[in-house]
């Protein structure tokens, strides 16, 4: 089956959907798939790149930290080229498109224009849903899709309220390279310690994401000046400063006041801030003991969750969007209220008091993620979303 994928940004380029691809696109090629890949434009690459064997085409045109709505309409035509010509050359038996319902209409319309005139099946995986004007007149489009992957059930519901066909839409949840994040031996955990000496000694906690509001960076600060009273040594880790997506422009603005915190608050020797590539992730993991994403707004889902369960540890979330699906308060690690830094720094304080608590819960989530959301498992429901579609297709077609 040759599928053609679509989405804004890839690595080096770090986020959720980011990370997902550069899994389910390796495992589909090894499933005996090719993947094509258009996506945005990175200062390192080249336009045209084979990657774990993806052929990969990047351009600016679809890198939307670097286009204003006003560039987006005023090029709409060559976006409709780079679309089309994309199409053409990968000759996909399906066209898979990440996020592709939000951002921009011209985008959208140009991908719909190519699916009516080719006749090629249309999916879309939304990772993520919006409440504004943008969002309300994209949801227009929503016929436009054959199948509709939702990342959470939380997602799924979303869209069913905004008007998407509750019969095209599938759940299926991310999945985790099991064998890239694991346990650590003691002997691993203190190689991952080399990796980062001014961890060692430190009650290391991380938080997995790109330093902004939305996340909670800045309820995990004021939760660690809570922790330091009884934990002197914790470290709390920040990760995503640069290399992530970055939408609305807003990173440097809250990055700033996230900075001011720390200095307000005199953590400056309990915060290490620091830019983790791709491949670098599982290091971070296993020097972590426990890890938190406190998040301030419904997030879809966060495949975090995952990576920290995967590697033992335990994983605090907040009450929002798709994050208990996954997380069993008590079980594999705790789910707290959004904007509570007390019950934040509790649940931290809890954990790194009892170790074998830790362990335990750490234990619990890596045999779930086993369970529930391997690669392999988010790989084959795909192919089952790929199968469904095209055979619903083809059946319109004999008709």
């Amino acid at each position: 089956m040759r599928i053609a994928m679509l989405h804004w940004a890839f690595p080096p380029i770090i986020g959720g959907v980011e990370s997902h691809l550069a899994m389910l696109c390796p495992e589909l090629v090894r499933s005996g798939c090719q993947v094509s890949l258009l996506t945005g434009s990175s200062p390192a690459d080249e336009e045209y790149c084979t990657w774990r064997g993806i052929k990969i085409r990047r351009s600016p045109l679809m890198d939307l930290n670097n286009l204003d709505r006003e560039t987006i309409r005023a090029r709409s035509g060559d976006i409709r080229q780079l679309i089309d010509d994309f199409i053409q050359q990968a000759h996909p038996d399906l066209i898979h498109a990440h996020n592709m319902h939000y951002f921009s209409p011209e985008h959208l319309d140009a991908l719909l224009e190519v699916k009516s005139r080719r006749g090629i099946p249309l999916v879309l995986t939304a990772h993520n849903v919006w409440t504004d004007s943008l969002w309300k007149d994209m949801c227009r489009r929503a016929a436009g899709w054959d199948a509709v992957i939702s990342v959470s059930h939380y997602i799924k519901q979303e869209l069913i309220r905004d008007g998407y066909p509750e019969d095209k839409i599938t759940v299926v949840h991310h999945g985790i390279d099991l064998g890239r994040f694991t346990p650590p031996t003691e002997a691993e955990r203190e190689k991952a310690l080399d990796k980062y000496p001014e961890l060692k000694g430190r009650r290391v906690i991380f938080h997995p994401a790109r330093m902004s509001l939305d996340k909670g960076c800045h309820i995990s600060i004021r939760a660690l000046k809570l922790i330091k009273e009884q934990f002197p040594g914790a470290m709390l880790v920040l990760a995503g400063t640069k290399k992530t997506v970055d939408w609305h422009g807003r990173q440097p603005e809250e990055v700033s006041y996230i900075l001011g915190l720390i200095r307000e608050l005199k953590l400056e020797n309990n915060v290490l801030i620091r830019f983790f590539p791709w491949d670098e992730m599982p290091w971070i993991y296993r020097a972590a003991e426990i890890c938190i994403y406190p998040s301030c707004f419904e997030e879809p889902f966060g495949l975090t969750m995952l990576e920290s369960l995967a590697t033992g540890r335990p994983m605090i979330v907040t009450r929002a969007g798709g994050m208990p699906e996954v997380v069993q308060d008590g079980e594999n690690g705790y789910v707290i209220p959004m904007q509570d830094p007390e019950t934040l720094a509790d649940r931290c304080r809890r954990l790194l008091a009892d170790r074998n608590l830790a362990r335990m819960m750490g234990l619990k989530g890596r045999q779930m993620v086993e369970k529930n959301f391997s690669l392999e498992i988010m790989t084959a429901r795909t192919l089952q979303v790929y199968g469904a579609t095209l055979a619903r297709c083809l059946h319109r077609q004999i008709a």
